[in-house]
């Protein structure tokens, strides 16, 4: 399989944690759970694109420091690229920003959140165990930085996971497209940084303290996901 990851976060982000890419963090994630897979990074953030959809069976939409709702004209070709992607059944994992991304651009929405940030280890339920999901865990535990969320969801997508501070965390379109608002890739290390830089941006310190001190070296089900994206990508 030759899985594309079309890396979310603008250059100017990148020294926030180390010069480490998100699309790094997943390859870290993935490979060793889907073997024999090729992995490319593209960096859509910065104008690199596949020539052509069909150069990669399927793709993954990291998250990013910019939202959704971004006047920016590569957020704009993105959300055009997923809705090929769905024309052609195209496989497609969207976290964060980019499960985001792909509800908004098939006709869902996203919203700021109303009661601030969702940040550090966040636990949500899963209310529909799919077939991928091996071994089946009804609920869950991982890494959450998110000031928006999507508060409607398209027409034809199935909400599979929900928490009582977020209602949708994780949806699937058929087989074909999987959402995830959580970050199984983004270690403590990760989250460290962007607290900081957030704190830089003016954030509410003590919202910022609230979330630090619920993150974790090791979240067990950060692995889980990893696990459970590349079953869903036919790994």
């Amino acid at each position: 399989m030759k899985l594309g990851i079309l890396d979310a976060v603008p250059l100017n982000y990148w020294s926030t944690d180390l010069g480490i890419t998100d699309s790094e963090k997943f390859i870290d994630l993935l490979e060793p759970v889907m073997t024999g897979t090729t992995f490319d990074q593209l960096f859509v953030a910065e104008g690199e694109w596949p020539e052509q959809q069909d150069d990669y069976d399927a793709y993954l939409i990291t998250g990013s420091p910019c939202y959704v709702n971004d006047e920016h004209s590569w957020i704009e070709k993105l959300s055009q690229f997923v809705r090929d992607c769905m024309e052609s059944n195209k496989k497609l994992v969207g976290v964060c920003f980019g499960h985001q991304l792909i509800a908004s651009a098939l006709g869902g929405k996203v919203e700021q959140r109303k009661d601030g940030w969702l940040l550090g280890v966040k636990s949500f339920d899963i209310l529909d165990v799919q077939s991928w999901m091996i071994p089946a865990q009804k609920q869950c535990e991982i890494h959450h930085i998110n000031h928006d969320h999507v508060t409607v969801l398209p027409e034809n997508a199935k909400r599979i996971a929900h928490s009582g501070q977020c209602k949708n965390s994780a949806f699937v379109i058929g087989d074909s497209v999987l959402g995830l608002q959580g970050h199984p890739e983004q270690p403590r290390r990760a989250m460290e940084n962007f607290i900081k830089e957030l704190l830089l941006f003016g954030a509410d310190p003590e919202e910022m303290e609230r979330g630090r001190a619920s993150l974790r070296d090791e979240v067990p089900d950060a692995e889980l996901w990893g696990r459970w994206i590349g079953k869903f990508l036919g790994c």
